[in-house]
């Protein structure tokens, strides 16, 4: 499998974690009490090339080829830059978990709380939470006369009516147009009426910093943002470099017409004071 392809499968797979993400005020959930998995299997991944998955239904709770990194995320419900002081390890290996819990109709918050008491007892986690001061960007329009970019359209579409009747193919085969959805990929961020705060939470996980909406843009938007992303090798950890942060810069200028100012403000981080491999079981 070549490097761009890999690439390309591991960010939609980022993206795709990334919407199943609360925000980063839900960061502060349950701490790991007595909620525990019934039966627990933690061991390293096979393939580096599978596609990473989280998953849990019914009392069953599956992790498959994921970084210690991006378990962490998930168990905290963190964005990446809110995880600090974890070794090189957690970003490149990867694991897979097997649990079981009870009851079966347990909500995310409570297996959340289960995979933290598993991240400190398989992963003798230890860990605190502090307020670090941190890069931040703020979402504004990019042109003094308030103009747009090509890419960057007003929407109509009342979403409440295409819930409840979503459109259908025509006869002919012809699909109509998406609305009321958002995607990502290696090198986009598209959506069909969404709005800015939608294009924001998108772009703080491609730049690697929180990203706030300034740009008074109220109501929904259809946007198509595509950016090159740089080779990665096969196994390297999936972090934006300053190369393809500096793509994704320029898109916004270009296509929609936003552009990124930096500040700095404190913010909610996880900082990881102590963690260690498992051992396969």
């Amino acid at each position: 499998m070549s490097s761009n392809k890999t690439n390309r499968q591991a960010v939609a797979v980022l993206l795709a974690v990334v919407l199943a993400l609360p925000t980063a005020s839900a960061a502060q959930g349950p701490s790991p009490g007595n909620a525990t998995f019934e039966v627990a299997s933690v061991r390293d991944s096979s393939s580096l090339e599978q596609d990473g998955l989280f998953n849990f239904q019914g009392g069953h709770f599956q992790v498959t080829n994921q970084s210690l990194r991006w378990i962490i995320r998930w168990a905290y419900g963190l964005r990446d830059y809110q995880v600090i002081g974890l070794p090189g390890w957690a970003d490149r290996q990867r694991f897979e978990i097997r649990a079981t819990y009870s009851p079966a109709s347990a909500d995310a918050a409570t297996v959340r709380t289960m995979l933290q008491r598993l991240l400190a007892d398989r992963f003798a986690m230890r860990s605190h939470r502090e307020q670090r001061e941190i890069r931040l960007y703020q979402l504004v329009k990019a042109n003094e006369n308030g103009s747009l970019g090509p890419k960057l359209t007003a929407s109509n579409v009342d979403c409440q009516k295409v819930a409840a009747s979503p459109p259908v193919p025509s006869a002919d085969g012809h699909r109509p147009r998406p609305a009321c959805v958002s995607f990502g990929g290696a090198d986009q961020i598209t959506a069909f009426t969404r709005t800015m705060a939608d294009l924001a939470r998108a772009l703080d996980e491609v730049v690697g910093s929180p990203v706030v909406d300034r740009t008074g843009l109220t109501g929904m938007w259809d946007y198509d943002l595509r950016w090159t992303l740089p080779a990665r090798p096969l196994g390297e950890p999936n972090q934006q470099t300053i190369e393809s942060s500096a793509e994704v810069f320029t898109g916004l200028r270009e296509q929609l017409g936003l552009k990124l100012d930096a500040t700095r403000a404190p913010y909610d981080v996880l900082v990881i004071d102590a963690v260690s491999r498992p051992t396969s079981n």
